[in-house]
């Protein structure tokens, strides 16, 4: 549900409810189903979707840098990391097809990223998601473009607003540069993904937002 904090003020709404639409347009292994969108008797919308059960791939990559984890073990350690990079193709493989169907998702880290307990992999948290209206010109689906009922959002996002997560923002997102945003804007944050699974801490660091950006 939206957080009753929320509830009143119509861009928070608008989010949720697109989130809503666009999470449940995306019929795929690595995003987890929506199955209702509604609201209560007090007006206050909500969505239901699947249960996931398991860590994000923030704990699995915390967990495989863990310092003396490995000594020893060097087969252990390189058959570990295979299947954490699998996952993460798992995760392309889940973007390739939202870019298919004109979706940025905007906000891709270790920490959105599920690991079901039976081999799902599954992109989470896809408030920040843009339908952009076209398909990736490098796609061959012939899936229709995703255009949610509700709109891209309630308000326009105001053009200059760093949105997403700064560690792994790409440079357009960092600048506030919304014109620039498309599919690389993803593979960007895919990248930084795959750096934090290798070393362990996120692309870029700083004490506070503005450094970092």
């Amino acid at each position: 549900q939206i957080q009753h904090r929320h509830a009143d003020n119509a861009e928070q709404r608008g989010r949720f409810l697109l989130e809503a639409e666009i999470t449940g347009c995306l019929e795929h292994p690595g995003v987890v189903p929506v199955y209702s969108l509604g609201q209560d008797a007090d007006g206050r919308p909500f969505y239901a979707m699947r249960f996931i059960r398991g860590d994000s791939l923030a704990e699995a990559v915390k967990d495989f840098h863990q310092k003396d984890r490995f000594v020893g073990r060097a087969g252990e350690r390189v058959l570990e990391l295979r299947k954490l990079l699998g996952r993460l193709v798992d995760v392309c493989n889940a973007i390739a097809y939202a870019h298919s169907r004109g979706v940025l998702h905007r906000d891709l880290k270790p920490g959105n990223i599920m690991l079901g307990k039976y081999g799902e992999t599954l992109v989470v948290d896809w408030g920040l998601a843009k339908a952009t209206g076209r398909s990736d010109p490098q796609s061959t689906s012939d899936e229709r473009v995703v255009q949610p009922s509700s709109g891209d959002s309630s308000t326009p996002t105001v053009m200059g607003s760093a949105l997403g997560t700064p560690q792994y923002m790409s440079p357009e997102q960092a600048e506030g540069r919304l014109d620039l945003l498309g599919p690389q804007t993803d593979v960007y944050g895919l990248g930084a993904t795959l750096y934090c699974l290798l070393t362990g801490v996120a692309p870029f660091q700083g004490e506070h937002k503005e450094e970092i950006l």
